[in-house]
């Protein structure tokens, strides 16, 4: 019988802040929290039809890794076309 070895997870790179404050930068403003973990604060407040779909002017996260994927999915509700109607 052929053996069968397990399969390793490929190797994401590690997130770093310099790199979401140069991917995410021109948006938010990025520090370590008070107390521990990570924030992200819009530069521009956004105007109440924008939270309601969605959006936020704050995130939080325990890890760098975890803002990474809030901040992805800000920008990708952001970018993502208006329906005719939506506010």
């Amino acid at each position: 019988m052929a053996r069968v070895e397990p399969s390793i997870p490929a190797m994401r790179p590690a997130v770093t802040l310099a790199g979401l404050q140069s991917k995410y930068g021109m948006r938010w403003d990025i520090s370590d929290g008070i107390s521990g973990g990570w924030v992200a604060v819009r530069r521009h407040c956004l105007p109440g039809v924008a939270l309601a779909r969605g959006l936020s002017n704050v995130r939080c996260a325990a890890t760098l890794d975890e803002l990474a994927s809030h901040l992805a999915a800000e920008t990708r509700i952001e970018d993502r076309p208006r329906v005719p109607g939506e506010h």
